[in-house]
């Protein structure tokens, strides 16, 4: 079709994209360890055998209460110039993540030498949330990127700091080529 018509109904385009992940691995440390920084050495406790990481199931979580069991942990008082048994990345993970995105984009021809494109872009268009946190730092109350305390010497061992993924997004865009 051609002319208003074919140029209203030709040219349009729809993305979507899934992505699901399992979680990302939590890392455990002890701000109070007592080992010198010229020996740039992490203190990473161990994981107890045959202890449960955990304190409360993922599936039933009451972000009020600790997710992190301190008693599966090598305690942070044995941390005296000791680094720890455990290692940098655990095979704990956090909550898993799931998003959907979607787009519409339509191109029209105005002329041989001019375009125009308009684009509607919606991320995390179900308004998915999952308990993330924003990264790493230093000392006492570190936070993973799953968004709890992995430190064991610090009293919030295991508490959500209160981060959530990012909420729906939606963008227009427009954009003149000749």
């Amino acid at each position: 079709t051609g002319g208003a018509l074919g140029k209203l109904v030709s040219g349009w385009a729809f993305t979507n994209i899934f992505r699901a992940n399992s979680g990302t691995p939590f890392e455990f440390t002890s701000g109070e360890c007592n080992v010198p920084a010229q020996f740039a050495a992490g203190c990473i406790p161990a994981i107890l055998p045959g202890m449960n990481p955990f304190a409360q199931s993922k599936g039933h979580f009451d972000p009020t209460k600790p997710l992190l069991n301190i008693a599966a942990f090598e305690s942070a008082s044995s941390f005296n110039f000791y680094t720890g048994e455990g290692s940098r990345v655990s095979n704990i993970r956090g909550f898993g993540f799931h998003t959907y995105d979607m787009g519409l984009v339509k191109d029209t021809k105005v002329t041989e030498r001019v375009g125009f494109q308009f684009r509607a872009e919606a991320f995390n268009v179900w308004n998915w949330h999952i308990f993330a946190g924003t990264g790493g730092g230093g000392g006492i109350g570190i936070v993973t990127p799953d968004g709890f305390v992995n430190d064991v010497a610090s009293p919030q061992f295991g508490m959500w700091n209160g981060t959530v993924s990012s909420p729906r997004v939606i963008q227009f865009g427009a954009k003149l080529t000749y």
